[in-house]
């Protein structure tokens, strides 16, 4: 059985039709989404809708969250005063763009979902376990990972939020995995990601492969520039 994780799309639909088509290629069973839908790319309904008219599990992101209660500020990674400064912007475009019915779905997104197969416990997180907000990078400390992993009964922990992907073998008893991020990569690497986790009777972890996908990053630019959305988001589609 093959299941494909997507995360952090970020109202970047071009992105998000490119991983549904390569999905489709595949000999994928079934989709999940970790959440963050909205913010960044101006096109919150299309990607909610997408996401609903494929019927896909779909978690709720620290962006969803807050966008889902029509907040006008937030923390997420600034690094600059600029960044802050465009992040208010986008959050208001994608406030005022929301329909009311679309921001109603963000708000009823669960904080987890559980998958068991073979004795094997899957949990899929957008953040870490405990805070939707918590960045769980690759160099996170392993004993606290691992203890983390006990506290919540996860043999595998499927995350999102950093748009950095990894996959992590501790021996033959415990994989963490981030998925990466459809709509806005931060790891070097423009290209939409996603995670593919083959699911066998052949060992007690899955086979877990990080797919990339290349999508048009001129037609997502070009429509970042026509809207309101600050003009620096799109230069961070191309630095990644």
């Amino acid at each position: 059985m093959n299941i494909a994780v997507i995360s952090d799309i970020h109202g970047n639909l071009p992105a998000l039709q490119a991983v549904l088509r390569d999905i489709t290629s595949r000999q994928i069973d079934r989709i999940y989404c970790l959440g963050d839908l909205v913010n960044f790319a101006p096109w919150p309904n299309e990607v909610i809708e997408l996401i609903r008219a494929e019927n896909i599990p779909t978690l709720c992101g620290n962006h969803d969250l807050s966008i889902g209660l029509n907040k006008t500020e937030f923390d997420f990674s600034f690094k600059t005063n600029e960044e802050h400064k465009a992040g208010l912007k986008a959050i208001a475009f994608t406030n005022s763009a929301l329909s009311d019915e679309n921001r109603e779905f963000l708000r009823s997104l669960p904080k987890f979902i559980r998958l068991e197969h073979h004795q094997t416990n899957i949990l899929l997180t957008h953040g870490s376990p405990r805070s939707v907000s918590e960045y769980v990078f690759e160099d996170f400390p392993e004993d606290t990972l691992l203890d983390l992993m006990d506290d919540y009964v996860a043999d595998v922990l499927i995350m999102g939020h950093t748009h950095r992907p990894y996959i992590k073998y501790f021996g033959q008893s415990k994989l963490a995995i981030n998925a990466g991020s459809v709509g806005k990569s931060k790891d070097g690497n423009n290209r939409a990601a996603y995670l593919m986790l083959t699911l066998n009777d052949k060992g007690p972890l899955p086979v877990a492969d990080i797919i990339r996908v290349s999508y048009t990053l001129e037609e997502v630019q070009q429509a970042i520039l026509q809207s309101s959305i600050p003009n620096i988001y799109a230069n961070l589609l191309i630095k990644a």
